[in-house]
């Protein structure tokens, strides 16, 4: 009777050493996430600085029939406009696509007619011959004014013709 009783306190001791293992990290995480940009839409908000972390999940969804243009800004994401112009949206890939910013063309692949930041939806790019690269989308973020304006300015996917400009306006700036 001791030794059951001894056996149980235990195995609850060590399940509890177990979930705690389970939530301290998580509790960790939170903290030293806590306060940093989330999405592009978030003021400070870096393209680059957590290439391997996905922006806050969100529920957005385009459909494939509605999409207007699209720009590349590195291998890990891109903007796509659906509509129209008015409305863009940010797609970060859960991995490097290699050709993505050379990809004159690009493709979707999904089950439903729609693009989402989850159910195994990708983008296919071409690359000259042979299957075309699947990038998974990892998150799709609708852009607020703002926050196409910042990933636009950090991307490395800029034409020629708007990097000077850029550089024009900064130019300007420093020395009016």
């Amino acid at each position: 009777m001791i030794d059951a009783l001894i056996r149980s306190q235990f195995i609850a001791a060590c399940m509890a050493l177990i979930m705690f293992g389970l939530t301290a990290p998580t509790l960790a995480q939170t903290s030293a996430t806590e306060g940093v940009p989330k999405t592009a839409n978030d003021e400070g908000y870096i393209l680059e600085r957590f290439p391997d972390s996905l922006p806050q999940t969100t529920n957005q969804c385009i459909f494939f029939r509605t999409l207007y243009d699209w720009k590349p800004l590195n291998r890990h994401n891109l903007i796509v406009w659906a509509p129209s112009r008015k409305h863009p949206y940010h797609l970060q890939l859960d991995r490097p696509c290699q050709n993505l910013r050379f990809a004159h063309t690009i493709g979707f692949s999904s089950n439903n007619g729609r693009l989402c930041g989850f159910g195994g939806d990708s983008i296919l790019i071409g690359h000259g011959g042979g299957l075309p690269d699947r990038c998974p989308i990892g998150s799709i973020t609708k852009l607020d004014e703002d926050g196409l304006e910042r990933l636009l300015a950090q991307g490395q996917g800029r034409t020629l013709r708007e990097k000077r400009e850029s550089e024009a306006a900064a130019a300007a700036k420093e020395n009016p």
